[in-house]
C-alpha cells in the first residue's frame, strides 16, 4: 500500500466535557496527551499528520497540517468527513486522547487493507469496534455523510461495510476523565 495515498489524521475537536478541561494538553509521560497519537502516526507516515477540529493553539502547534472542520459538534463522524473531503484521499484516523497508541495497530490495519483491498473502512477491533482507530477510504464518504446528516452514529452507517482488525485493547484505551490518565494519582491541578 502506498502510504502517500493516505492522509494521517488526529481528531482534536472534542469538548472534553467529562474531563472538565482540555484533556489534549494534559501531560502524559512528559508530553501532551495529543502528542502520543501524533507520534504514532508520524512513525508510520512521516511528518504530515493533520489535525481536524477546533483546538487549543498549543495542540494546533503540534500538528503538521490543520484541516478546518465544517461539522463542529457532529462528533468523530464530522471530523472524519471533514478530513476525507479536504484531503480527497483515504484518511487514517486516530482520536487525540489515546495515550497508549503505538505504530503496531496502525501497521496491522494497513496490512489488512493491503491484503483485502475491497472494504471502504478498516477499523480496529477490541471487545468492540474502534471507529477512531481506522482507515477510511473515499468510498466511505457517502455513508459518513449520511451519519452526519442523520445523527445516527458512525458505526450504524459504516459498520456493515467495514473490515475489523483485532488490536491489543490497551492501545485503544482513551482518556475521558482525569482518573483515566496513565499514572493518575492526583486529579487536581
Amino acid at each position: 500500500m502506498d502510504l502517500d495515498t493516505i492522509q494521517p489524521v488526529v481528531l482534536v475537536g472534542g469538548r472534553s466535557r467529562r474531563f472538565g478541561r482540555d484533556k489534549l494538553i494534559e501531560p502524559v509521560r512528559g508530553r501532551p496527551l495529543v502528542a502520543h497519537p501524533i507520534d504514532a502516526l508520524r512513525a508510520v507516515f512521516g511528518s504530515r499528520v493533520a489535525l481536524v477540529g477546533a483546538c487549543d493553539p498549543a495542540v494546533a502547534a503540534l500538528g503538521d497540517i490543520i484541516i478546518p472542520d465544517p461539522y463542529p459538534g457532529d462528533g468523530p463522524a464530522g471530523g472524519i468527513l471533514a478530513a476525507l473531503e479536504h484531503s480527497k484521499q483515504a484518511v487514517f484516523v486516530l482520536s487525540g486522547d489515546l495515550p497508549a497508541i503505538s505504530p503496531a495497530p496502525i501497521r496491522a490495519i494497513l496490512q489488512t487493507a493491503t491484503e483485502h483491498p475491497a472494504a471502504p473502512v478498516y477499523m480496529a477491533m477490541t471487545d468492540r469496534p474502534q471507529p477512531c482507530i481506522a482507515l477510511y477510504r473515499t468510498g466511505s464518504i457517502d455513508a459518513i455523510r449520511k451519519a452526519v446528516r442523520s445523527g445516527r452514529g458512525l458505526l450504524a452507517s459504516v459498520g456493515s461495510d467495514c473490515a475489523r482488525v483485532p488490536i491489543d485493547a490497551q492501545a485503544a484505551v482513551n482518556v475521558n476523565r482525569p482518573d483515566d490518565l496513565p499514572g493518575a494519582t492526583d486529579t487536581q491541578h
